[in-house]
């Protein structure tokens, strides 16, 4: 317990460490539910060049500009100065009326209305192809109704005809289809559990790097668990304050679905900083230096994201990655976090994520002998 208050006072009175512990992690927090506070991007600015100038593809247009994720903002004459806007990114895309539009509907003749996107921002591009697909398809049976009202066809009947078949679609477990929702669930474990590993061996390892290890067993009365204990319980604490302030913003602020109660959800986050905490202890104790220690602490949680597979199934991934996965807490820790959290599975339906993330914590019995060892002898042996 002296040791622990001493820890507590090197942690509060040193405004660098205060920082990186408690600080940092809620401005990174802020900054990423500051980019994701819309949601759902709206309208995204589209030029458009309207070959035909008639009153039905003025009507069009006008259609296409209310939806909600187009903005018909820039009207142009000429595709190469379209194309070298959107090179510019002054525009996520353009749409062309051809000529003769709506003399050949009259017709009776098929007319194609292109729509050009810039794919590389595939979010912003499947929005607009979606409202731009649902307008159109809206646009022409409404031509087709209005053809076959003309011709005496009752209105019901009409109607009828012109959607044979409805949809009805629901989405599960995010309904809004919000981005802030579906990415922030990610992004923000990723960052706590970056943060934990980096903390955890920056704090652990700079006693080994200045040999300060006998000086630091001295402190705990000799006994290395007290050492252990003592040195990293204020971080544990600080950092399960981040992890509930994470869970809060998540679920409380931002609104994100919740569909089990908000303590069991923080009591899983605290499993994750504890088994992150670990492995910052097994890389100190079994590593030769500081400089490596926070080079793989630092590469293995910075890769987690891409193992996890939240934003691409697991099941997509070759057999050797998903073996490879396994080896990340993240990933399960993801698995049941959503199973749980965002789905309201039962526990009894997705309880091997947890089993696996705990499980990490056997690595201390590997560790604690090679950290016993290293503070005994005052560190590492070189820089």
């Amino acid at each position: 317990m002296k040791y622990f208050k001493t820890e507590c006072k090197n942690l509060f009175l040193s405004p660098k460490r205060l920082f990186y512990v408690l600080v940092f992690p809620l401005i990174i927090f802020g900054f990423f539910a500051a980019i994701f506070y819309k949601g759902v991007p709206r309208d995204l600015p589209m030029a458009y060049i309207n070959y035909d100038q008639s009153q039905l593809s003025e009507n069009l247009l006008r259609m296409l500009d209310a939806t909600p994720n187009i903005d018909l903002k820039i009207k142009l004459t000429d595709e190469k100065e379209a194309q070298r806007l959107i090179q510019q990114q002054q525009i996520m895309g353009f749409i062309v009326i051809p000529a003769d539009f709506q003399q050949k509907l009259f017709k009776g003749e098929n007319q194609s209305v292109i729509c050009y996107t810039n794919n590389q921002f595939m979010l912003g591009a499947g929005l607009i192809q979606k409202d731009f697909q649902t307008t159109i398809g809206m646009f022409s049976a409404g031509l087709v109704m209005k053809k076959k009202m003309q011709k005496g066809q009752q209105t019901e009947r009409v109607r009828a005809e012109a959607q044979t078949v409805k949809v009805d679609d629901h989405g599960l477990f995010n309904p809004y289809s919000n981005y802030a929702y579906y990415l922030l669930t990610a992004l923000l474990p990723m960052m706590l559990q970056m943060i934990v590993m980096m903390v955890t061996v920056y704090v652990l390892g700079v006693e080994f790097r200045y040999r300060q290890g006998k000086h630091w067993l001295a402190q705990a009365g000799g006994n290395p668990l007290k050492a252990l204990v003592g040195k990293l319980l204020p971080y544990t604490l600080v950092l399960f304050f981040v992890a509930w302030w994470m869970n809060y913003l998540l679920f409380g602020l931002i609104g994100a679905p919740l569909h089990i109660p908000m303590f069991n959800v923080v009591l899983i986050t605290f499993a994750l900083v504890v088994i992150y905490q670990i492995i910052g202890i097994t890389l100190v104790s079994l590593l030769p230096n500081f400089r490596s220690a926070l080079t793989i602490g630092s590469g293995f949680t910075a890769i987690a994201f891409s193992f996890a597979a939240y934003t691409f199934p697991i099941e997509g991934l070759p057999k050797s990655m998903q073996y490879l996965a396994q080896i990340f807490p993240y990933a399960h820790f993801m698995k049941y976090y959503v199973n749980r959290a965002i789905k309201g599975i039962p526990v009894e339906m997705t309880w091997q994520p947890l089993l696996a993330l705990l499980l990490f914590g056997l690595l201390l019995i590997v560790a604690y002998p090679m950290f016993v060892k290293k503070i005994k002898s005052g560190g590492y042996e070189s820089i």
